[in-house]
């Protein structure tokens, strides 16, 4: 049922004057009896009928009339809806990330867009930092933050958000052990240090703390202890020399991003 006809079916049974309704809407009157009867047609039974130069709504037509008031309600609540999707006051992105970023990068930036956004989701999708990139190919998620560098510049958008250090730590006191330990966070592409040497362990977190009961030696993101090493848990290993880092987003081409991913690549510059 067109709801633009059962609009005007509203107004003339309202006024009970098609001419009356053709100048309010500026439409003419041949115009507006066709809508009415292809309402008519829609709802299989006879909505008005017409004495003169007067129309009124039979018994089906007074009960469409009751329908019709909660139809176009919902329907101007379901435009104003979408135009706040329109202007990115409300919406709802999909961030794919690796939990090594997740989880010493992403907090802070959720936090202070969410300050300034609070009418837009924020949903994580966690994977392997080497899948990011397909999963923004594919549509999958709206963007995606990652530390592996994109293998394809041009059907992408591109940009650095910030840098970081793939660095070696230790524990706070002397050790005397063969253990590297890097975690499977990190992807090896990256590091390009030692790869036959070292043991992998399922995450950073896990891997500092084996670290700072003295396990081993370890290879990080600096980002990932600053804490611990400013309050001497852990300390730098000059054992190994550490990577520059760039952490990148990555979207798909512009005309197919949402108001509100606009939004949070915007705060993704100015943080």
């Amino acid at each position: 049922m067109n709801t633009n006809h059962l609009s005007v079916f509203k107004k003339v049974m309202n006024t009970g004057s098609i001419s009356q309704v053709a100048k309010e809407t500026y439409v003419s009157q041949p115009a507006i009896s066709m809508m009415l009867k292809r309402l008519e047609q829609d709802a299989g039974v006879p909505l008005y009928t017409v004495v003169g130069r007067n129309i009124t709504a039979t018994d089906a037509g007074l009960t469409l009339m009751e329908y019709a008031e909660s139809i176009l309600s919902l329907e101007e609540q379901v435009y104003r809806a979408m135009e706040e999707f329109q202007q990115g006051s409300r919406g709802r992105i999909i961030v794919g990330t690796s939990q090594v970023l997740a989880t010493y990068l992403l907090p802070r930036i959720l936090l202070s867009f969410n300050k300034n956004h609070s009418n837009i989701t924020v949903d994580l999708k966690i994977r392997p930092d080497q899948e990011i990139e397909n999963l923004v190919r594919t549509g999958s998620v709206d963007i995606g933050i990652t530390i592996t560098p994109p293998e394809d510049h041009f059907s992408l958008r591109v940009r650095k958000i910030s840098d970081d250090q793939l660095i070696g730590i230790q524990p706070s006191f002397p050790l005397n052990s063969k253990t590297i330990l890097i975690p499977s966070d990190i992807p090896l592409s990256i590091n390009g240090q030692m790869k036959d040497q070292t043991t992998r362990i399922f995450s950073t977190e896990a891997l500092k703390q084996f670290i700072i009961e003295g396990v081993g030696y370890g290879v990080v993101l600096k980002s990932a202890v600053e804490l611990e090493i400013s309050c001497g848990k852990l300390k730098y290993w000059d054992g190994y020399e550490s990577n520059s880092i760039t952490t990148n987003v990555i979207t798909r081409p512009a005309e197919r991003l949402s108001k509100s991913v606009w939004f949070f690549l915007k705060h993704l510059v100015d943080i």
